[in-house]
């Protein structure tokens, strides 16, 4: 962690622990894992009550304007309501630029998704502080989401449909459809490989590939990302698609999934056989 970051960090806790409409709070994200490191950064949750929660919230961004330089950017997210929000900040601490991410959930909703999500896998050890032990008790409930692993068999479809979608976009040149469709292939097989391998109860796919994926099939998922051409394009995808269809086929023997699986041979045959010729 950058030490400009310990200190605003404590600045932060300094004002809260001054404010009465602050239950408490407790450490989300890699900090509550104890893997952070020194480009971490904090992901605080508070506590605060229902008829205290929109003017708490209100405030968030003259309590962060407070504590560094200068606040460059204050960025609500999309999914914000009455029960969660998520402020994610940009400040300016000296000459260094500085991400600070500031969670609030309302306590009379604790049923809500996003409120049980930011609770998943945190206990009384990641408490920063708790005022008057509401935020120990509430942590006790056990408030959590339920570990969405997804349907292979989607995945695959996802895969092929949008596989033979791209043989118009390659004769077509069209460039970003091209590139909007792969984006679904690359994603699709993060999901059939997450089908298989996913043990992980936290982060988004990106942290279960990293940590639940063996390796070498990871590599499977780089295929994807090249030049933003039509030939390097084309050339990725061809081998994409027979990677893909391997993973498919022994993720499906292992998990004893029935899919008919000459799909993936009858849509890379009729790629191959489209894309090189001259003739639609």
């Amino acid at each position: 962690m950058h030490q400009d970051l310990v200190e605003v960090f404590e600045k932060v806790i300094a004002i809260l622990k001054g404010d009465c409409r602050c239950k408490g709070g407790w450490h989300y994200g890699s900090i509550s894992r104890g893997e952070q490191d020194m480009y971490s950064d904090y992901d605080p949750v508070f506590l605060v009550s229902d008829k205290d929660f929109k003017g708490f919230s209100e405030d968030v961004p003259k309590i962060l304007n407070s504590v560094c330089d200068e606040l460059l950017i204050f960025w609500g997210e999309s999914f914000n309501d009455d029960y969660f929000k998520n402020y994610c900040s940009v400040m300016r601490v000296g000459e260094n630029l500085h991400q600070f991410d500031f969670f609030i959930i309302n306590a009379d909703y604790p049923d809500t998704w996003m409120c049980r999500q930011h609770c998943k896998g945190c206990t009384v050890e990641n408490i920063i502080y708790d005022r008057t032990g509401e935020t120990k008790a509430f942590l006790e409930m056990g408030y959590r989401t339920d570990n969405y692993i997804p349907d292979i068999v989607r995945a695959i479809d996802t895969y092929w449909f949008h596989a033979e979608m791209l043989i118009k976009y390659f004769k077509r040149n069209d460039i970003f459809k091209l590139i909007t469709n792969i984006d679904v292939l690359f994603h699709a097989h993060v999901d059939l490989l997450l089908g298989r391998y996913d043990t992980l109860d936290w982060g988004a796919w990106e942290s279960k590939v990293k940590y639940c994926v063996p390796e070498e099939l990871q590599e499977h998922l780089k295929l994807y990302f090249t030049n933003a051409d039509t030939e390097s394009l084309e050339a990725a995808i061809r081998k994409a698609m027979i990677v893909f269809q391997q993973d498919a086929t022994e993720i499906c023997r292992e998990k004893k999934v029935p899919y008919n699986l000459t799909i993936g041979s009858q849509v890379i045959d009729y790629f191959n056989k489209r894309l090189s010729s001259s003739n639609w």
